[in-house]
């Protein structure tokens, strides 16, 4: 049994959040309908998302931002919501506030194709975006809404089927130079044997020895657990995901499909820990230019260890206080908590001494607290 939806007009911004919504985050079935005829006879499940109710269904009152078809600067009103203030309030509404404009808003990254301030190198940093001004940064907030959603559905119509959902756990290995390294330096460590072997060994075999090294540490740390570590190389010839560098819309995603790429771990903040899309649910990018859904699949990333600042009193039991904050919310909405990790923190040696103790610790923290993935 599948829900209905009755919107005057499906635009693609509503077709896609609200597939993302129902499909993706809740696990159900959404169907459409413009036809009020169609829509009043059918006894399915169904809500409205217009401008005013057609019956006594739930009812959803629109914002302008799913109808319309450019990108400009919206009016976004906020109102308070529980314990949190929320955007693009509405009166009249089952919620105060329209929670499918506001997840688009987040979810497409709307607000970085407007003008912001250049900041350093020109990114788009945490603190502009509106997730951190409303203090919701730190919790993936599509998935709970879409939580509130669901228990709304559940106490109208009791039959409405929803997937049952498991949390994972997803540490990313790139096995590539991190965003503070320049392209094509080799590591301090491969540095200091290239002087001492012969010139007929190249540095893309030091390199390639340093990342099998890697590799074989973070695998025998989780052996234990049963828990696969997932590791990316950003090569030329890697036309399957991309984890190196920082992310910047549209350009980064439009030259990760140019290049034949299905997926990308880089949409979270490099410095800041948190949700850049506001969700911890992979997702499909939206092209805002064209106004389409695309293949590129997207990985919210929670945290990336580029967040670690260089700091000679590092605590790693205060980091991972922080971290477990976030493992926490996405855990309790049994999301994928994601983390992004690149080879220089891992190295061997100094350089690489705190994060290897850290990534240990992490796992001993993290894994025993989710049910799959217990030690046997």
């Amino acid at each position: 049994m599948k829900l209905l939806v009755y919107v005057p007009m499906l635009t693609p911004r509503i077709k896609y959040i609200f597939n993302f919504i129902f499909n993706d985050v809740l696990k159900t079935q959404v169907g459409f309908s413009s036809n009020l005829a169609e829509f009043k006879k059918s006894e399915l499940p169904k809500i409205t998302y217009a401008d005013h109710p057609v019956g006594n269904e739930l009812f959803f009152k629109n914002s302008a931002l799913l109808l319309a078809h450019n990108i400009a600067p919206p009016t976004i009103k906020t109102t308070v919501f529980g314990d949190t203030i929320v955007p693009f309030a509405v009166e009249g509404s089952s919620l105060p506030f329209d929670v499918f404009a506001a997840s688009f808003y987040f979810l497409s990254r709307y607000e970085e194709y407007l003008p912001y301030k250049q900041i350093g190198n020109g990114l788009f940093h945490a603190e502009q975006s509106l997730q951190y001004k409303l203090k919701i940064l730190d919790v993936p907030i599509i998935d709970a809404w879409a939580l509130i959603l669901k228990n709304l559905l559940l106490k109208r119509y009791p039959k409405l089927f929803f997937f049952n959902k498991r949390f994972t756990f997803n540490p990313v290995i790139c096995m590539a130079p991190s965003a503070n390294t320049k392209r094509g330096k080799i590591t301090e460590v491969a540095s200091n044997l290239i002087q001492q072997v012969s010139a007929r060994f190249s540095a893309k075999r030091l390199v390639t020895d340093k990342q099998e090294e890697i590799k074989s540490f973070i695998e025998s740390l989780h052996d234990p657990y049963g828990s696969p570590a997932h590791f990316y190389y950003s090569r030329p010839k890697d036309t399957v995901n991309e984890c190196e560098g920082e992310l910047r819309l549209p350009e980064s995603c439009l030259k990760s499909i140019n290049s034949g790429i299905n997926n990308d771990f880089r949409m979270g903040y490099t410095k800041t820990p948190g949700f850049r899309a506001g969700t911890c649910t992979p997702f499909y990018w939206y092209d805002l230019q064209l106004e389409k859904n695309t293949h590129l699949l997207l990985h919210p990333i929670a945290i990336n260890d580029l967040s670690l600042k260089p700091d000679k009193n590092l605590n790693s039991k205060h980091i991972l206080n922080q971290w477990q904050k976030l493992f926490d919310s996405v855990h309790l909405l049994q999301g994928n908590f994601y983390m992004l990790w690149h080879q220089d923190t891992l190295l061997s040696g100094d350089k690489g001494k705190f994060g290897r103790k850290l990534y240990k610790e992490m796992l001993a923290n993290f894994l025993p607290l989710t049910h799959d993935l217990r030690p046997q």
